[in-house]
């Protein structure tokens, strides 16, 4: 008698989480089809940190983005639903395949987290020069500025002609190692750099590099308006 009465109990059971799954499972379907969608820009593919967002990328043979509706809620903050806050756009991070776009982790061509080769012009470099407090105008040069390089060529009589191998040359990116604790007389701290990066053509790249190891060089700021 026991043995029936627990294969009863068993039974009872088992149909009481077949009833409870069920419920839950209708409960489940009824507050999705309930609930608020949204259509949202998703990635097809991985696509890397650094990479232009074309018109061309969202061509369905391309297979890098395409429009997915999905319960408003599990949408991330800032989610792209506009093909216009994606193109000409450029990925800051690596976004891989399946994530919704996040317009935050996008900018423009000329964004401060866009890798610099992206924004040198055709036929330009990217050149560091060494520099500091000495060569580089104390501390005074900023990202936009332009500079002249002045070098001085010692003679056979031990005197030193100075002329001005380069003219404009345009400072892109300041390598500042630390801030001088001292101000100067405008309220701004003066900073210490070791490199300057100018945007230049290969061959003067080649010969900026000639004047580092040979001559004695020193930087030159030009004004504002001189560029």
């Amino acid at each position: 008698m026991k043995k029936v009465y627990l294969i009863a109990v068993v039974i009872a059971i088992i149909a009481g989480f077949a009833t409870y799954m069920f419920a839950s499972e209708i409960e489940k379907k009824t507050t999705i089809k309930d609930a608020e969608m949204k259509d949202v820009y998703v990635a097809v593919q991985d696509i890397e940190a650094n990479i232009p967002i074309t018109e061309e990328m969202f061509a369905e043979d391309a297979g890098y983005f395409e429009i997915r509706n999905i319960v408003a809620s599990d949408a991330v903050p800032n989610v792209a639903t506009t093909k216009e806050q994606i193109v000409n756009k450029v990925t800051v991070d690596k976004i891989f395949a399946g994530e919704q776009i996040n317009t935050s982790r996008l900018q423009e061509e000329d964004g401060a987290d866009v890798a610099l080769s992206l924004k040198l012009p055709d036929g330009k470099v990217a050149y560091s020069l060494s520099a500091d407090s000495i060569t580089g105008v104390d501390g005074y040069i900023n990202e936009g500025d332009t500079v002249d390089v002045l070098i001085a060529e010692e003679q056979e009589d031990g005197s030193f002609i100075t002329s001005v191998a380069y003219s404009d040359l345009k400072i892109i990116r300041v390598s500042t190692r630390s801030d001088n604790s001292s101000a100067s007389s405008s309220g701004n701290s003066i900073k210490q750099y070791s490199t300057l990066t100018v945007e230049v053509t290969p061959k003067q790249a080649v010969e900026l590099f000639e004047i580092e190891a040979n001559y004695q060089f020193k930087l030159a700021l030009n004004p504002k308006d001189a560029a």
